[in-house]
């Protein structure tokens, strides 16, 4: 009898040493699938890794390439450029009411300012380049229909509804500065210069109290 408990002693010992090692086991490799994951990653920030790609292809041919992340629409080619990102409609009164002065802004400040206008009422390419004649547009046209998945990505990320005119206010590195939904009783202009004085004012290093 006494050989007999002696035996099932040692079987139960060596069971919960099987057990022990097969949990080190699987801890060690759990631990070690999570350090190569995160090592393949690259040291991705959660910004990073929730980065979006899309192309433009505007009513004239130019292409641009869009990298969104939280707060960031980096366009490739305007990169230090301060834009205007809008999306618009040709039968949109308020809309109409803006093309003048988006026209100015990119007159008067080319070197430094850039807007392109996502069409949002499906007109198509012929459409929009008979509109772009006839009200002579200075700044890039995109069709709304062959974005739909950037427009999609903007209502699910900033909550957008839709409604247009819709301005973003896009920095130098693609810093998403202002997001107007909806006409303003003031002016793009204004705008414009009410987002650049902002900067500057935070730009400015504050003195230091005596």
């Amino acid at each position: 009898m006494q050989g007999d408990k002696k035996l099932k002693a040692r079987n139960g010992k060596s069971l919960i040493q099987i057990l022990t090692v097969l949990s080190t086991f699987v801890i060690l490799t759990t631990a070690g699938v999570y350090i190569y994951s995160n090592k393949e990653d690259g040291g991705k920030t959660n910004n990073q890794r929730d980065k979006k790609e899309f192309i433009f292809e505007t009513a004239r041919g130019e292409t641009f390439h869009i990298k969104a992340f939280k707060n960031h629409l980096v366009i490739k080619e305007l990169i230090g450029k301060i834009l205007f990102l809008k999306v618009f409609g040709w039968n949109c009164e308020y809309c109409q009411k803006e093309i003048p002065e988006l026209k100015k802004l990119k007159r008067k400040f080319s070197d430094a300012f850039d807007t392109i206008a996502i069409e949002y009422q499906h007109h198509t390419k012929d459409e929009n380049l008979k509109l772009i004649e006839k009200y002579g547009i200075n700044y890039h046209i995109v069709e709304g229909d062959k974005n739909l998945s950037f427009l999609n990505y903007l209502k699910n990320q900033y909550n957008w509804n839709g409604v247009i005119p819709l301005t973003i206010v896009i920095g130098t590195d693609g810093q998403i500065l202002a997001f107007e939904v909806g006409y303003k009783s003031y002016s793009l202009t204004t705008l414009l210069q009410t987002t650049l004085k902002e900067i500057t004012t935070e730009a400015k290093p504050q003195k230091e109290e005596k």
